[in-house]
């Protein structure tokens, strides 16, 4: 079993530095990658942007698909889980991890992908949906309350997505985008919870969880950081690889 835990990539060079050239090691074969939308208003967008950008990327480290199929909410069940188990990669793409949580029990592909022993990559709700848990702060309009749901829990390890800081120290205020991060909040969930890793992802500095028949590592590229929330935050420097 190989998963990766993402929180975004740069968007020139997805694969690039390394992460490619792991793939390529990794994959028993190439005849089919399975896409999972964030959500299903997100289908269009992942059919007429998404995937011709990722195929592109793969293109460029030598990985070519001979099918490229994405799970919709039009498809049977049948249809769905044959997809997955005939995948060689899967990827759960961003979005709203409650939703893409809800599509694909309504797909009733769960117990399929926990069963899939191929490549499996989240990326930011993907991420969060393959975690112990989905975790939601307070952090904007769309997400005004704590949020806290069991995910598919494959390695016993949790992610928070787009921690994007360039300080060594974690800020007691975290702003990204339209989206305000507090400290305190984090430690909460993690006094509540149990431990769980902040990801980080600005173009060039990414960070990633690998978890290889559940040995787990830690990589980044630049200078990506992965923080560690328990009763306080601490950047995770040991055991760090970099691509």
């Amino acid at each position: 079993m190989i998963r990766y835990y993402c929180s975004g990539f740069n968007v020139d060079n997805a694969f690039g530095h390394g992460l490619g050239d792991m793939f390529k090691t990794e994959l028993k074969d190439t005849k089919s990658i399975v896409y999972i939308p964030g959500n299903p208003e997100k289908v269009e967008k992942a059919k007429t942007k998404y995937i011709p950008k990722f195929t592109k990327h793969f293109k460029n480290v030598g990985i070519e698909f001979d099918r490229v199929n994405l799970i919709t909410p039009e498809l049977t069940s049948d249809e769905a889980k044959k997809m997955i188990k005939e995948a060689s990669f899967v990827m759960l793409m961003g979005g709203d991890p409650f939703k893409q949580k809800e599509m694909c029990e309504q797909l009733d592909i769960l117990e399929e992908l926990k069963k899939f022993d191929g490549i499996m990559m989240g990326f930011s709700a993907g991420a969060m949906l393959m975690s112990k848990y989905i975790i939601i702060i307070p952090c904007s309009e769309e997400y005004p309350n704590f949020h806290i749901e069991d995910g598919l829990n494959f390695d016993e390890l949790s992610i928070y997505p787009h921690n994007n800081t360039s300080e060594n120290v974690y800020p007691n205020t975290l702003i990204v985008g339209n989206e305000t991060y507090h400290k305190e909040d984090l430690i909460q969930v993690a006094k509540k919870y149990g431990k769980f890793y902040l990801l980080q992802d600005n173009d060039a500095d990414i960070s990633f969880i690998k978890s290889l028949n559940g040995h787990i590592e830690f990589y980044i590229e630049n200078n990506g950081k992965i923080w560690q929330v328990s009763n306080e935050i601490n950047l995770i420097s040991k055991q760090i690889k970099k691509l």
